[in-house]
């Protein structure tokens, strides 16, 4: 249920976030070589996803594990799937399936089969693996042709050719051996006077993988002279429609390399345009080392914007997208820049925090060089930032960074890497499960203020893929336009809530307007607040008050 009190105030106090880890019962040792950074191989940390695997209405987790020491295969306490019991979990059996000893690092969902439950792809340094959702509470490892055997990163799914079936595109990100890289000590590497591990830059690239859904469950490798042909470093991904022709590009945030977004051409073929759309390097010209990136229309122009984190002493980057996808960095002038400097940007999140029909950011932080904190030089666990759109309170969307006047939740150090965003407990807000390094993940709960009541829209594909994934989602309300996408890839090798929740200033939804990837429109209008099960096909098909 909708339960938590809806604030009316105009003006609100900075939003509180609790730590829920251990009340919520998650229990999860993040396993990633123990935190010893000899290799490039354990400085990326992994994720996880939030789904509805048994589709009751509620969010269960599911979080991908390393191995408690590099390149040992024989221990290690393998993945984690926990079941929803309303606001708290429980670890589901093994039957369940989803447990594996892999170097893992990231997850994403998606029903492949269109059968009306969510499966699940594991991304690995080795054998990725596929487990299709039986529908009666377990998974099966199913051999679809995307194992693979080199190091993916953060994967997504996404319908590019427009025939209902989700498609798949994987981030790759280098070639790695450890018997012929050098571990410090060696007076190989080093980071400013540091001796810290090789690579990426010096090591080989590997190229990303697309793959094209038979509609069998099984995919075929698809345009692989296209694909990443410089194998760069790809580390997150989201798909977004910048052009706004109903259907979704892919960008790719590259680590060292200039980032890059694939745009359709004719018969469904593919193109890079970051170079000439200004969304692969940043302002003045530079590669940076994206890590994370997200995607909104943060300004309420009615386009999807890009923002991208990257390494320490640089800042994280946010592109406002002209139209056409053709893009600008704006990122000092939107208040993002020196804010940034001292921290290193994993996950990052475009959502609204305060429930005010704007969209605010969230950043996990963490340092990849545990040599720089004995040496006395720098922290490597961080705190995460959290900004506030200030554009319903001035008219203009810039950001205000409040992360020390928002809780415990937004306090806490750690070496973050993944977020997932998510209701964990349906109580009409965002929630946040941050994962850290060999460490335990941290459930972040959304304790508030939230000015407007808010309506949740879940989304049934018919003739566009069952996901739905790639609908766009126009509310009116109070006089306040919204824009959302339907697509659960923003962050960090992770899979979010794929449910939407949109906040109404006028306390109802006077126009809903849902353009499915697919290409039919459904049209709702004067919808009150609270949950609504909408299909491509049949239109409302469950209505639920606050």
């Amino acid at each position: 249920m909708l339960a938590k009190q809806r604030e009316s105030t105009e003006t609100l106090g900075p939003p509180q976030w609790a730590i829920m880890t251990n009340d919520a019962g998650i229990s999860f040792s993040h396993e990633f070589g123990g935190g010893v950074g000899d290799f490039v191989s354990e400085s990326g940390g992994s994720g996880g996803a939030w789904l509805d695997y048994d589709v009751d209405g509620r969010l269960d987790v599911f979080l991908v594990n390393g191995l408690p020491t590099w390149g040992d295969y024989s221990k290690g306490s393998g993945h984690t799937f926990m079941r929803s019991h309303g606001d708290r979990f429980s670890k589901a059996p093994e039957a369940a399936g989803l447990r594996d000893l892999v170097w893992g690092s990231g997850a994403t969902v998606g029903d492949v089969d269109n059968d009306g439950f969510p499966d699940v792809f594991v991304t690995a340094l080795g054998s990725d693996h596929l487990y299709r959702n039986n529908g009666d509470g377990t998974f099966s490892a199913w051999p679809a042709g995307i194992e693979g055997n080199d190091w993916s990163t953060s994967a997504t799914f996404t319908d590019w050719d427009g025939d209902g079936f989700l498609d798949l595109y994987v981030a790759k990100y280098l070639e790695f051996d450890e018997e012929e890289i050098p571990v410090p000590g060696d007076g190989a590497c080093f980071y400013g006077t540091v001796e810290v591990f090789c690579g990426p830059e010096g090591l080989v690239g590997t190229r990303d993988k697309f793959y094209r859904n038979n509609g069998d469950g099984t995919f075929l490798p698809w345009m692989e002279s296209e694909i990443d042909p410089d194998a760069t470093y790809g580390f997150a991904l989201i798909d977004i429609d910048c052009d706004n022709d109903g259907r979704s590009e892919i960008y790719v945030a590259n680590d060292s390399n200039i980032n890059l977004l694939y745009r359709r051409t004719r018969n469904a073929g593919i193109e890079d345009w970051a170079l000439f759309g200004g969304a692969g390097y940043s302002g003045d010209g530079r590669e940076q080392a994206g890590m994370g990136a997200t995607s909104a229309d943060y300004d309420g122009d009615g386009l999807f914007d890009v923002f991208v984190t990257n390494f320490q002493n640089d800042y994280n980057t946010l592109y406002d997208n002209r139209g056409d996808c053709n893009f600008e960095d704006v990122t000092a002038r939107r208040g993002l820049a020196t804010s940034s400097f001292a921290y290193m940007g994993w996950s990052a999140h475009f959502f609204d925090v305060d429930g005010d029909a704007d969209q605010d950011l969230f950043v996990a932080n963490g340092h990849i060089h545990p040599q720089f904190e004995q040496a006395g030089i720098e922290p490597y666990a961080q705190r995460n930032l959290l900004y506030l759109n200030q554009l319903r309170e001035t008219g203009t969307a810039d950001f205000s960074e409040v992360s020390e006047l928002s809780g415990e939740g937004m306090l806490a150090i750690a070496s973050s890497r993944g977020a997932l965003r998510g209701d964990y407990d349906n109580d009409g807000d965002h929630d946040l499960l941050v994962t850290n390094i060999n460490d335990k993940a941290e459930l972040l709960r959304n304790n508030g203020p939230i000015r407007f009541p808010v309506l949740r829209l879940v989304l049934i594909g018919r003739s566009s893929n069952r996901s739905a994934y790639g609908a766009q989602i126009r509310v009116e309300s109070g006089g306040i336009s919204q824009l959302l996408e339907l697509r659960v890839s923003d962050g960090y090798v992770g899979s979010n809530d794929p449910r939407t929740l949109v906040y109404l200033p006028g306390g109802t939804a006077d126009f809903i307007e849902v353009h499915w990837p697919g290409g039919s429109v459904t049209q709702l209008e004067q919808e009150e607040p609270g949950w609504l099960l909408v299909d491509e096909l049949q239109g409302v098909i469950a209505r639920r008050s606050p």
